[in-house]
């Protein structure tokens, strides 16, 4: 069972300890698994649980030591353990390959490729006690930082739902409030009240991105992409910042294409923190905001222009926290680290210029996506 170490760790080790470090074993060969029995138990930082179908299935282990007929036997069983685990949980196997073939073709021939996919580590016999010891190491040294990210995510998770809750109804009632002051202000007060009210969405709009971006952390691998309906989803943002905006001039240049782009249901707050970042950041007195959308062969542009003050050359990757200090550089931006972030993700990419209206130019590049019936219809359009 895993436990947290109770001393700080050395700054080179994992920030959580596996300790005991539990080791079950389920190897079908008597003298391999006594071997390995009497040296595991040896060592102090390993408890040794003996596996059978009920053991995989129910005990918590932190690495799995099985040979070739054993993980055929429970090869369902630990299929299941690997994919419901929330952190990486390790497979060695104790191969009767031959000793000269290559590590990664040991047992190879005599399992399906199914169940090859579950081994994460391989060890010959005879079973050589300083290989053994080496290749525990690497998995339980992974094992261990597996389950500190899962837990900075459980804490992020918990962040967030703090964000999505408390600070977005407090900020309600600040803004709920400001409304009850129209009637008891002069111009001078309405204007500093129509402050609170911006300040109070900025900060709205910020829990959001906060939301957003802890959900691409969550992202194991490689993203779900599927095909995007651009149109819908620049249209309906476009609506909702008019409504958000009153005072702001929302404009599309031209008519937008009808084309599929290759993102996900993120995607919308994309098109939202671009609009918000041209409108927030904005110092004339009625902020305008060009929107052009340019169909290539393989790929579709999305350019968000303003008439702001701009963003200096000398500051575009710290907006985008592309420098070494990433978030923590004073002009970095959640909003555009996300949009960054996500058309990572996406195979795109985000580029800052100067605009025509002498603000900000916000370009972003999207990759094309061909649809079909199936696609069309997951993505409601």
């Amino acid at each position: 069972m895993r436990r947290e170490s109770r001393d700080s760790p050395p700054a080179n080790r994992p920030e959580i300890e596996l300790s005991p470090v539990r080791i079950l074993s389920t190897l079908s060969h008597t003298g391999n698994q006594r071997v390995l029995a009497d040296w595991l138990r040896k060592q102090e930082r390993y408890e040794v649980i003996s596996g059978d179908n009920a053991g995989l299935a129910d005990t918590d282990f932190d690495v799995g030591i099985l040979d070739e007929r054993s993980l055929r036997e429970y090869e369902t069983v630990i299929r299941e353990r690997k994919n419901d685990a929330s952190a990486f949980l390790p497979v060695l196997l104790v191969s009767t390959g031959t000793d000269d073939a290559p590590l990664d073709t040991l047992g190879r021939p005599e399992m399906g490729s199914k169940v090859w996919q579950f081994v994460d580590e391989v060890l010959p016999t005879p079973i050589d006690t300083a290989e053994l010891r080496r290749r525990l190491e690497t998995l339980t040294r992974i094992r261990a930082q597996s389950v500190a990210l899962e837990r900075k995510t459980e804490q992020l998770l918990l962040l967030n739902r703090i964000t999505r809750h408390d600070i977005r109804n407090e900020m309600n009632v600040v803004s709920g409030w400001t409304e009850h002051l129209a009637e008891n202000t002069d111009e001078e007060g309405n204007q500093i009240r129509q402050r609170i009210r911006d300040s109070s969405q900025h900060v709205v709009d910020l829990t959001k991105a906060v939301r957003e971006f802890v959900e691409t952390l969550q992202t194991a691998g490689d993203p779900d992409l599927q095909a995007v309906d651009l149109e819908s989803v620049v249209t309906n943002e476009l609506t909702k910042r008019r409504t958000t905006f009153e005072d702001a001039d929302f404009v599309i240049t031209r008519e937008i294409p009808r084309v599929y782009v290759r993102a996900n249901d993120l995607l919308a707050s994309v098109f939202r923190n671009l609009l918000n970042n041209a409108v927030q950041h904005n110092d004339s007195d009625t902020p305008r905001v060009e929107v052009t959308v340019l169909e290539y062969a393989e790929t579709v542009t999305v350019t968000v222009a303003d008439n702001g003050p701009g963003i200096p050359q000398r500051h575009r990757d710290a907006v985008l926290g592309r420098t070494e200090q990433g978030l923590d550089h004073p002009g970095a931006g959640l909003g555009l680290y996300l949009v960054d972030t996500l058309l990572t993700q996406y195979g795109g990419a985000v580029r800052i210029g100067d605009a025509e209206l002498g603000g900000a130019s916000i370009e972003v590049e999207l990759p094309k996506e061909s649809v079909t019936e199936v696609n069309i219809a997951d993505d409601g359009s």
